[in-house]
């Protein structure tokens, strides 16, 4: 049985010489072209989208959601004091900065930031801020 499969196999094999010859070639480009195609394909580099810049809008949608963590409102204020001033829109700000310091999740170190970085850029508007400040502090306790 294995004599008939082995010798049915040899049969339809050329005993030509240059057949392996040319076996052995085709392998060989075959293995060229489909190295050749799999480093072509690696080297395209997939399509990277310029991130979206943040506006003060996207903060404010960022402080009013109640599923927002301490991260997520350490995140707003850091972007907000690097970024924008309430000079730029102060309707806004000063509704983000009731919306942060009356979130659920907020903790002292986001007063910490706020004296820390916030007042200190926008001294124009202090007294309004320390307004903002104060009804959070009697709104609720800090965590």
């Amino acid at each position: 049985m294995i004599e008939n499969i082995s010798d049915f196999i040899l049969n339809l094999l050329p005993g030509n010489i240059f057949f392996y010859i040319y076996y052995l070639a085709f392998i060989f480009f075959l293995s060229l072209v489909l190295i050749y195609y799999f480093y072509k394909k690696a080297q395209k580099k997939p399509k990277i989208q310029k991130p979206k810049e943040i506006t003060l809008t996207d903060l404010l949608k960022i402080v009013s959601s109640s599923k927002s963590t301490s991260k997520d409102l350490f995140f707003a204020i850091n972007y907000f004091a690097e970024n924008f001033s309430v000079d730029m829109n102060e309707k806004i700000s000063f509704e983000f900065f009731k919306k942060l310091l009356n979130h659920k999740n907020r903790q002292k170190e986001l007063f910490d930031i706020f004296h820390g970085k916030i007042l200190p850029n926008n001294l124009k508007y202090k007294d309004k801020l320390d307004k903002i400040e104060k009804e959070a502090l009697n709104n609720n306790k800090i965590k």
